[in-house]
């Protein structure tokens, strides 16, 4: 998939990505994780990149959600793949 291509050449460790939850609309509060590139890796079964979350869209003051937490942002999926899905914020 084309995705994939271009997401390897581009994302690399140390960069900062945002990865969508869903698809933005309009009308519907934005659902994501961004966070520093660990790596890339298999380790969960499906090719991903693993990283460490500085920012997670439904975090709050009381509640910091997935904010310090790895996270494994598959780099492809079979449903509800888009573009621009994977954000490298780095570059």
């Amino acid at each position: 998939m084309m995705i994939e291509k271009e997401l390897k050449m581009i994302v690399k460790t140390g960069d900062v990505i945002r990865s969508y939850d869903f698809k933005p609309m309009v009308g519907r509060d934005d659902c994501f994780v961004e966070g520093v590139v660990e790596r890339e890796t298999n380790e969960q079964g499906y090719d991903a990149y693993k990283i460490t979350v500085t920012k997670d869209s439904w975090s709050d003051a009381t509640d910091k959600g997935r904010v310090g937490k790895i996270v494994y942002v598959p780099k492809r999926v079979s449903f509800s793949e888009f573009s621009g899905r994977i954000i490298n914020l780095s570059r």
